[in-house]
């Protein structure tokens, strides 16, 4: 069995269980979790200053609570495209329709399919989120994804990623993956810095921390990177590749 197929498997297991880990599988991935564990993403229409013109990809989406967050608050009427490998993650959210939605066509589409590989036509969205697929890739595959997420966005898009990330401290770091692992088998930590570098590596212009914060639960840090496709005809200087402080 590869790595990929020991990866669906733990997380529909996960995802499918009846007991604690199940249930909290399926608060953490959903809108709970969504305010809980993943605080900062609640203001990305105010951060990001989208609009109803935002047309939405998510990668690795789980229950979909994202993505029909930013729907409601933009009053979108371009259903947004959730991605995940888990057939159990994308059931729940095929099921989890909010009351509250503008109507039915926004709707979200849903795929199955891995975040290294996308079958979707090139340059169709404006923004593309990704939170927590980092950790399961190596450097390849991570470079695939990055490159995915360049394809798919028009000129003048957005792509923003956050993953668990180190510490700087190799003791925490090393019990912070034994953390993780209870949930997923060997996670990979990168820095921001790291993911700065692959985006370069992907053809971004431009790209930089997106410091997202605080994040609650779990007390583990992120890295987060913000990262954008210029508009066409437009040079980017080094200085706006990136900001790290």
């Amino acid at each position: 069995m590869d790595n990929q197929s020991a990866l669906l498997n733990e997380y529909d297991a996960w995802f499918d269980s009846t007991g604690l880990k199940g249930f909290l599988a399926r608060q953490l991935f959903g809108t709970f979790g969504l305010w809980a564990a993943s605080t900062p993403l609640i203001r990305l229409p105010e951060e990001l200053s989208l609009t109803a013109k935002t047309t939405h990809l998510d990668i690795g989406s789980g229950t979909g609570a994202l993505a029909r967050h930013l729907s409601l608050r933009t009053e979108s009427p371009n259903a947004p495209v959730l991605i995940d490998f888990s057939s159990i993650a994308l059931k729940i959210a095929r099921e989890n329709k909010p009351m509250g939605m503008p109507d039915r066509n926004t709707v979200p589409h849903l795929l199955q399919a891995t975040a290294t590989d996308i079958p979707l036509k090139t340059a169709t969205f404006n923004l593309i989120t990704c939170g927590y697929v980092a950790k399961h890739l190596d450097e390849t595959d991570l470079f695939k994804l990055f490159s995915e997420a360049y394809r798919l966005l028009t000129p003048g898009g957005l792509f923003l990623l956050w993953e668990f990330g180190p510490s700087g401290n190799k003791r925490l770091d090393r019990w912070n993956s034994f953390v993780l692992s209870r949930y997923v088998s060997q996670p990979i930590l990168r820095s921001t810095e790291t993911l700065q570098e692959i985006a370069d590596d992907a053809g971004f212009g431009f790209y930089e921390d997106a410091r997202l914060r605080p994040f609650l639960f779990p007390p583990i840090p992120r890295a987060s990177i913000l990262a954008g496709k210029p508009p066409e005809g437009f040079e980017v200087s080094d200085r706006l590749r990136t900001e790290t402080p």
